[in-house]
């Protein structure tokens, strides 16, 4: 019986060193992805900052859905703001976040639906994760696992850490995977598995202009669950990068 016990507290121990090794892997891989897209100090320094962003969409087919050039601006202290200006159809659009509420202006009307707010509310916060990654990894409760090197579906061998921020049994949980080059430590691609479809995301290029590696042109496709590329959904670059004060 002793034996039995003895076993099981073995197996207990060797799995908890092996989770616990697995996030400290984790964890020490970010802070070398963080030092090299421009390091903490300079992030936490950032008050704020602007760029022109154009996105373009493309059904299956491999036709153009939709275009979009936006004017987009964060403020990071002393609370979260956000601002992101438009025109569509000779309309003007303005979606804004002040810390506390959404607004949404379609040119001189402002659109109170709650629910149209709260979509919008949710491509602001999209539009901010794509900027404070890695720097943001760390924060929170998320779940770290480091997976090792991993080869991405343009043959290129990265170093991957699978991240969860919420309940994993929860089947609408996103389930994030995070490709960093392994000489480099650079953010070069991730993965995310949605509710209903998978994306794969490459940084192409990035912008060092205001001390920070921030994306400059970026390409997401629709994948399988094994990472089979299935199609380009959208390419998006981003432009004339400015400190706000």
């Amino acid at each position: 019986m002793k034996k039995i016990q003895l076993f099981i507290l073995s197996i207990t121990i060797l799995s908890l060193t092996a989770c616990t090794s697995s996030e400290d892997q984790a964890r020490a891989l970010i802070q070398q992805s963080i030092k090299a897209h421009g390091g903490q100090e300079r992030w936490d320094q950032l008050n704020g900052f602007e760029f022109l962003k154009k996105s373009t969409l493309y059904q299956e087919d491999g036709s153009e859905e939709s275009s979009l050039e936006q004017q987009v601006q964060f403020k990071r202290y002393p609370y979260f703001e956000a601002r992101m200006n438009w025109n569509k159809d000779s309309t003007s659009h303005r979606v804004s976040f002040d810390g506390l509420k959404t607004r949404y202006m379609m040119g001189s009307n402002e659109i109170l639906n709650e629910g149209f707010l709260a979509s919008k509310k949710k491509e602001i916060d999209a539009a901010f994760y794509v900027m404070d990654k890695p720097f943001a990894l760390l924060e929170g409760t998320k779940k770290l696992t480091y997976i090792g090197l991993v080869t991405l579906p343009d043959q290129r061998e990265m170093e991957c850490i699978e991240v969860i921020d919420g309940d994993p049994t929860d089947p609408k949980t996103d389930r994030w995977w995070y490709y960093f080059h392994p000489q480099t430590h650079q953010l070069v691609a991730y993965k995310v598995k949605t509710s209903d479809h998978y994306s794969l995301v490459y940084n192409l290029e990035m912008d060092r202009s205001l001390g920070i590696a921030f994306p400059m042109k970026r390409e997401s496709f629709r994948v399988d669950s094994l990472g089979q590329v299935l199609y380009l959904r959208a390419s998006y670059t981003y432009t004339n990068y400015q400190k706000l004060d």
